[in-house]
């Protein structure tokens, strides 16, 4: 991880213009941690967006489910953040563009990420989140994608979801193969559009591709 955080810095110090970065991957795959570990590394005024504000929240959804095909058969399970309908990425798609005219907006409070004022004149903006995978105006200067396989999420959620966040053992367990399988489908083979790949399995940082 410090090997890629050292080389992004160093594309980021020969800048001479302004750097955007998009960190993505499905949840608990490890992308806030590494954009956590970036922000402290930097010697530079940058911004930080964690894009779980543009998700939208389950309890406006009430009990809608999609429909899609794994190995040949039929399945049905509750909309996740692995499919695009579940993100407002017009509101994402604007507040980018705000950012890059070098203006200045007002995040979303929220009681993971409280309200903070961002600034487009600032030399580098991280939009971390698994919306930005699914924007169609993908246009960043560095982008990097993060995967993990069952297990490694699955015990990384049981942590954070259960021991933090006080969500049941069970639903999580049962709502795994249906998560995995979404993310499968409609997340993940938008992988290839990014700079670096990452895969994060077993807590093992490894680079499977890297366009730096």
């Amino acid at each position: 991880m410090e090997s890629l955080i050292r080389q992004i810095n160093e594309v980021i110090n020969t800048a001479e213009n302004r750097i955007f970065i998009a960190i993505s991957g499905h949840g608990a795959s490890g992308k806030t941690s590494f954009a956590r570990r970036l922000c402290d590394s930097l010697d530079t005024d940058y911004n930080y967006m964690n894009t779980d504000t543009y998700i939208i929240e389950g309890r406006h959804l009430g009990n809608t489910y999609a429909d899609y095909t794994v190995d040949g058969s039929r399945s049905t399970f509750k909309i996740t953040a692995c499919m695009p309908i579940r993100h407002e990425l017009n509101s994402l798609t604007r507040d980018i563009k705000v950012l890059k005219n070098g203006a200045r907006l007002t995040t979303i409070d929220k009681p993971w990420d409280a309200e903070k004022v961002l600034d487009g004149s600032r030399k580098v903006t991280i939009i971390e989140g698994m919306s930005a995978a699914f924007l169609e105006d993908f246009n960043f200067d560095l982008s990097v994608y993060f995967y993990t396989d069952s297990e490694t999420e699955l015990e990384r959620r049981k942590k954070r979801d259960v021991e933090q966040r006080g969500r049941s053992l069970d639903t999580l367990i049962s709502a795994q193969k249906h998560r995995r399988d979404q993310y499968d489908l409609f997340m993940h083979p938008l992988r290839e559009k990014f700079d670096i790949i990452v895969d994060y399995s077993n807590n093992e940082f490894k680079m499977i591709k890297s366009n730096l």
